[in-house]
C-alpha cells in the first residue's frame, strides 16, 4: 500500500506535536508540584527580622538592664509602626548614606566619618522628637478624656465599657492607646495589666496618676467618677499654667533657635557661595578643630537656654 507523501509527512509531525505538548504539560505539573512542596520565599521584612533580630534583642536587653526603655518601647512611645530590627536597619542605612556622601564630597578625609556620625545620631533625635510631640499631644487631651470617662461612669457603665467609650470618642493619640487597651481586655487581659502596659508606652506622670486612681477603685472601690472630676480640674489648671509659662518664655526660646541656627546657616552660605574664602576651614586640621569647637559651644549654649526655659511637668 502506497501512502501519499503528504500523509507520510503529516503523521510524524502530528506525533511530534503531540509529544511536545504532552512533555510540556508534564513539566508544568512537575513544577507546580515542586512549588507546592517548597517553602514560601521570605519577604524583605522577614529577611530584616532574621538578620537583625538578635542584635535588636541584645541591645534591648542591655537597655533594660540599665533601667532604660527597650527599643520596642521607644518606638511605641514615638507612635512609629516599626519593629526594632527595622529601626536598626534605618540607622545603619543612615550611617552608610552619610559616609557615602562624605566620601564623594570630601574624599578620604574626616568628612565621611563626620557625616557617618551625623547619620548615626539623626534617627534617635527623630525618635525623641516624635516622642515629645506625641506625649505633649496626649497630655493636652487628658483633661477632656477624664471628663468623658467620668461621664461614662456616671451613666452606669462599668470601667471596661467606659474605656471603650473613651477609645471611640477621643482623638488620636488618646483614642489609639485606649483602643489598644480595650482590645487587650477583650482578648482576656485584665484591666490592671492592660493599663499597666499602656504606662510603658506613654511616659506621662499625669497618666500614671490617673491609672493609679483607677486601679485603686478596682481593688477597694469608691466613687471613681468624683475622683476623676477632681483630677480633671487639677490637670486643666496645670495645663493653663504651663501655657502661661510658655508665653512668658517664648522670647528666650526664639533666641535659642536664632543663636543656634544663625552660625550654621552662615557657615553653609560661606561654604557654598564663597568656597575659596571658606577653604581653610575644610582643608586643614586646624579648621576642622575650630569647626568642632564651635559646634560644641553652640550645642552647650542651646542646652543651657533650653534648660533655663524648660517647663517641668
Amino acid at each position: 500500500m502506497n501512502l501519499p507523501p503528504e500523509t507520510i509527512v503529516a503523521v510524524p509531525m502530528a506525533a511530534a506535536i503531540f509529544v511536545f505538548f504532552w512533555a510540556l504539560d508534564k513539566v508544568r505539573k512537575e513544577r507546580t508540584r515542586a512549588t507546592d512542596t517548597m517553602p514560601p520565599r521570605a519577604t524583605p521584612r522577614e529577611l530584616v527580622e532574621r538578620l537583625l533580630k538578635p542584635a535588636a534583642e541584645n541591645l534591648s536587653q542591655r537597655r533594660k538592664v540599665q533601667g532604660k526603655p527597650t527599643l520596642t518601647e521607644d518606638l511605641a512611645r514615638a507612635g512609629l509602626n516599626l519593629t526594632a530590627p527595622e529601626y536598626l536597619l534605618i540607622r545603619i542605612g543612615a550611617v552608610g548614606l552619610g559616609a557615602l556622601v562624605g566620601l564623594f564630597r570630601f574624599g578620604f578625609t574626616l568628612g565621611p566619618i563626620i557625616l557617618g556620625a551625623v547619620g548615626f545620631v539623626i534617627p534617635p533625635l527623630v525618635v525623641n522628637y516624635l516622642q515629645r510631640r506625641r506625649l505633649k499631644l496626649f497630655n493636652d487631651q487628658l483633661a477632656s478624656m477624664l471628663q468623658l470617662l467620668s461621664n461614662s461612669l456616671k451613666t452606669g457603665y462599668a470601667i471596661d465599657r467606659a474605656l471603650e467609650t473613651v477609645a471611640a470618642k477621643s482623638q488620636p493619640p488618646v483614642s489609639t492607646e485606649f483602643e489598644r487597651v480595650t482590645t487587650e481586655i477583650t482578648l482576656g487581659t485584665s484591666v490592671e495589666e492592660a493599663l499597666s502596659a499602656m504606662l510603658l508606652r506613654i511616659n506621662s506622670p499625669d497618666l500614671e496618676f490617673i491609672v493609679t486612681a483607677i486601679l485603686l477603685h478596682i481593688r477597694v472601690g469608691g466613687n471613681l467618677a468624683e475622683v476623676l472630676d477632681n483630677i480633671s480640674d487639677t490637670l486643666r489648671d496645670r495645663l493653663q499654667t504651663k501655657r502661661d509659662m510658655s508665653v512668658l518664655t517664648a522670647q528666650s526660646r526664639a533666641s535659642a533657635s536664632i543663636i543656634t541656627g544663625l552660625p550654621i546657616l552662615l557657615a553653609l552660605g560661606l561654604y557654598i557661595f564663597v568656597p575659596g574664602y571658606y577653604a581653610p576651614m575644610t582643608g586643614t586640621w586646624v579648621g576642622y578643630a575650630m569647626l568642632g569647637f564651635a559646634g560644641v559651644m553652640i550645642l552647650i549654649g542651646n542646652l543651657l537656654i533650653q534648660r533655663m526655659t524648660s517647663l517641668e511637668a
